[in-house]
């Protein structure tokens, strides 16, 4: 009797351990994905910096939607990768002080 409780908890932590591998990967993929979208953001938005040194374009009202767009999606992705950027500094920091 024992020895089918066993093979039954060996099958599902086999079959629990293979899906969380899976769904890890997928994460793991969908990040780094994440990670270069924000990556082009900022690319664009220094460059649309450069061009509109003077804020001509940004004051447009056709134009400056386009920069405003840009702005808010460059922000959406700094509040989301920030908060991993500073956990990360603190727990360096914490590591050095020991």
């Amino acid at each position: 009797m024992w020895w089918f409780f066993f093979i039954l908890f060996f099958l599902i932590s086999c079959t629990t351990s293979v899906m969380l591998y899976y769904a890890l990967r997928r994460i793991n993929n969908y990040e780094s994905f994440l990670l270069q979208i924000q990556r082009i953001i900022e690319f664009s938005s220094e460059k649309l910096k450069i061009i509109d040194s003077e804020g001509t374009f940004e004051s447009d009202d056709e134009i400056g939607f386009f920069f405003k767009q840009v702005k808010n999606i460059q922000s959406l992705f700094d509040d989301i990768f920030e908060n991993q950027k500073q956990q990360n500094m603190e727990n360096t920091d914490g590591k050095k002080e020991n």
